[in-house]
């Protein structure tokens, strides 16, 4: 559980930090990618973690 809390928080600290800058590069609002956008990806790859990591602890 500690290496899935910890993968999660690290995956989720690099989103928030990158989709703003991507947007910024590509002309797009950046505050849109800080809001939902980014909740929902953060979301998504902590669920898959989460997922994979028990997988691989139990099998």
């Amino acid at each position: 559980m500690a290496l899935a809390l910890l993968a999660a928080s690290s995956i989720a600290t690099i989103v928030a930090m990158a989709l703003p800058s991507v947007f910024s590069r590509f002309g797009i609002d950046p505050a849109f990618g800080s809001g939902p956008l980014a909740t929902v990806i953060q979301d998504l790859l902590t669920i898959a973690i989460y997922l994979g990591i028990a997988r691989a602890i139990l099998g």
